[in-house]
Formats: structure tokens, sequence, C-alpha cells
């Protein structure tokens, strides 16, 4: 057994080790300039008159005076201690991570944003840790101005987090592990909204590598929004390429089935299927879930169950939680079914409890039985805490019993 995406951290078989996908591209170093880079030998010397020095000061000041005027910045700091595994082996851990955004709008079409990224497992020592720009990129409205058939089109360009599209299943940014980042990519995403269709384009990766070995990934998504009240339709599909060979995704998905006809039931479906480019099968991902509310202190029953095969695997590690908070699994070749009650006991409090049963899916045999517990609490519109509780039973011969217990406190200023 292993932990999902905490396990994986990042983008599968197009990706350097951790892509830093940890949310998804290597790592940018920011640029140096010394005497050699520009050009100056070590021994040279270049003399320049005081006033003229003072004044290209002055020159470089001005603009970014102006530009620190409206750059907005905010972010957030989160802690959490967790304690878990199979009797005798447990681990505890507590570690933290802290987010800066800035962002501003340069000018009506223009704007750019960044986020840099903090986050350590406390013990570490010797200032273990990892500081990233997770995000830096630059966003155009509209494309018109530069050429009208491209009108109705934005685009940004620059470091961004993979969209969270779907399930997450096939593509998605989870923030949930604190030493892995979401998932993030170099590349572009243009969108743009045609007749009611909303389309997104995406491309990442790729490089310079003159023998082809450059990894990269594109995606499109269409959003075709309702359909005659039957059902919401979102379509996926995504292509990877790396040294070995090509990978890609088809997903459907059709939420809100029925729309307001099912008496209150609230029905999604979502239908995948995975090339590995191996000559082989083909795998599939089949997910079907409803939920119901029944009034009481807002509680909701959800019942879901999802079934990947032993060939499925998506394009990126499959989000936190996806066979039960305890992420004892891989996401391929299991049979999950989940029935569970999301509720409110208290004002500013929100809880869920599920019941998960797992199964090998090529071979039908019962893997175990997990609970989950979790408790959600707004403090204030800028704190939070979470409680998650999981306690796993093996039905596999040699399988171990497991628990599993964290407690995260957020602030966003």
């Amino acid at each position: 057994m292993e932990r999902g995406p905490e396990a994986s951290g990042g983008m599968n078989e197009f990706s350097d080790p951790r892509f830093r996908r940890k949310g998804s591209v290597k790592k940018g170093n920011p640029l140096k300039i010394d005497g050699k880079s520009a050009g100056v030998g070590g021994g040279e010397r270049v003399t320049m008159n005081k006033s003229i020095l003072l004044g290209l000061v002055l020159a470089m000041m001005v603009p970014a005076v102006a530009l620190a005027d409206g750059v907005s910045i905010d972010g957030d700091i989160r802690l959490r201690w967790d304690y878990g595994g199979a009797e005798g082996a447990t681990s505890n851990n507590t570690g933290a991570n802290t987010n800066l955004n800035l962002g501003s709008t340069i000018n009506e079409n223009i704007s750019w944003s960044a986020s840099v990224r903090h986050d350590m497992l406390f013990g570490a020592g010797g200032g273990a840790g990892n500081f990233d720009v997770q995000e830096a990129y630059v966003s155009i409205g509209d494309l018109g101005g530069a050429a009208s058939f491209m009108g109705g089109w934005s685009m940004s360009v620059g470091r961004m987090n993979l969209p969270n599209q779907g399930s997450g299943r096939v593509i998605n940014s989870d923030n949930w592990d604190l030493q892995a980042a979401p998932n993030n990519a170099d590349g572009y995403h243009m969108a743009s909204d045609m007749g009611g269709i909303g389309v997104d384009i995406y491309y990442y990766g790729g490089g310079g590598d003159p023998s082809g070995t450059g990894d990269n990934a594109l995606g499109a998504s269409f959003d075709l929004g309702g359909m005659g009240g039957f059902a919401d339709i979102a379509i996926h599909y995504w292509s990877g390429s790396n040294a070995t060979n090509d990978v890609s995704n088809l997903a459907v998905n059709l939420d809100n089935i029925g729309g307001d006809q099912l008496m209150g039931i609230d029905l999604d479906v979502e239908y995948a299927t995975r090339d590995n480019d191996d000559g082989g099968d083909d795998g599939t991902l089949t997910s079907i879930g409803f939920s119901y509310g029944l009034g009481d202190m807002g509680m909701t029953l959800h019942v879901s169950n999802s079934v990947a095969d032993a060939d499925w695997g998506g394009m990126t590690a499959a989000p936190h939680g996806t066979h039960g908070i305890a992420d004892l699994f891989a996401d391929n070749d299991i049979d999950d079914t989940t029935i569970g009650l999301d509720f409110s006991p208290m004002d500013g409090v929100d809880a869920t409890l599920n019941f998960i049963t797992l199964a090998e899916d090529s071979s039908g045999d019962d893997l175990g039985t997990e609970v989950d517990l979790l408790l959600t609490w707004a403090c204030t519109d800028a704190t939070s805490m979470e409680i998650g509780y999981a306690s796993f039973s093996s039905d596999a011969d040699e399988g171990a019993d497991e628990d599993f217990f964290y407690l995260g406190t957020g602030w966003s200023f």
C-alpha cells in the first residue's frame, strides 16, 4: 500500500521527478547578472561619472514606485500536525507553508500575478525546506487588439497552477500536502466563450532539448453548459509527451443530470479513458455519484462509486482523499464505494462522515474499509481549523489496520 498524492507528489509520466509537480514544473531560478554574465571580465573596471550613475538610479526608481502603487498583496499561512500509520510503524509530523501573492493591473487589458511559496517540515534541521516561485504570469484580457480574428480570446503566459477539472482524476492542482505545492507548469492558457461554449486551451512544458526529449502537455477543455436541462456537460482532452512514450486522456463529465427533475437528487457521472501508447488496452475510469439534501442541520446524504482499472492513469496524481483521507492506495485498479453524510452540528462548523469500501478491480478481492470523520470550523473571516480522523480496517491476507489523524489551522491575510 502507498499513500496517494503525498507519495507521488508530481506530474506522472511527463515530468521531471517533481516537475516541481508539486505542482508542476521545475523550479525557476532567478536570473543572475554578475560580472561574467554581463560580459565583463573579472579584471576589468568600468568607471562611471557619479552624476550619471545617480541619474540612472533615479530613472529606474520612478517606474518602480509607480508600479508599486496599486500592487495587491495577500496570502495565507497553514500549519498542520498529523499522526498515523500501521501499529508499530506510526509517524508524527508537523509542517507549515506560507503563500504570498502579488498582482497588479498594468492597463485595462494587461495584468500580472505572482505567487511565492515556502514550505517546511519542523525538526528537519539545517534550514531544510523549499522556497519556490509557484506562479508568475501575465494575462491579456482580449487578444482582439493584436489581431481582430482573436477577438474574444484571452491569454495568460508564464508559470501557472494546473486547472482543476471534473473530479480531478485526470488533471488537478491539489493543495493538500504541505510539503508538495499545487501542481503547476510553465506555458500558456487561452480561453474564450464561443456562443455559450467555454473553450480553454493549455500548453505546458516543452523546452529546448534538441533531441526532442522535452516533456510537454497539451490540453483542451470544452464546457457545454446546461444542455436543455439534461445535464451540465464538459469534455476534457489532454495529451502528454516525453522521451519514452506519448499518453493521452479523454474525460466526459455529466453533472446535475436531470436538472431539477429528480426530486432533489443531484446526479453526476464521469467517464474517462487513458491511452498509454504501449499497444495494450486503454485504461478506463467510471464514476457515478448522487447526493440528496435531508433538510435538518444542513444534512446531505451522498453515495458514490468509482472504478479505475489496472491500465488507468491520470495526467497528474489523484487529488488527496480520492480513496479516503488516509491516502493508502494508488489511483488505479481500485473499486471504491463511499456512503457519507454532510451536516452542520453548529454555526460555523461543517462535518463529513464517510464509510468507504475498497476492492481490487482486476481480481475483485476486498482490500478493506475506511471510516473518515472531518470537522471544519470557520473561526473568523480570516482563520479556520480542520480536524480529520481515518480508521482503516484491512481485509487483505497480510494487510495491516491503520489510523490517521490530523489537526490543521489556517490564517489568511
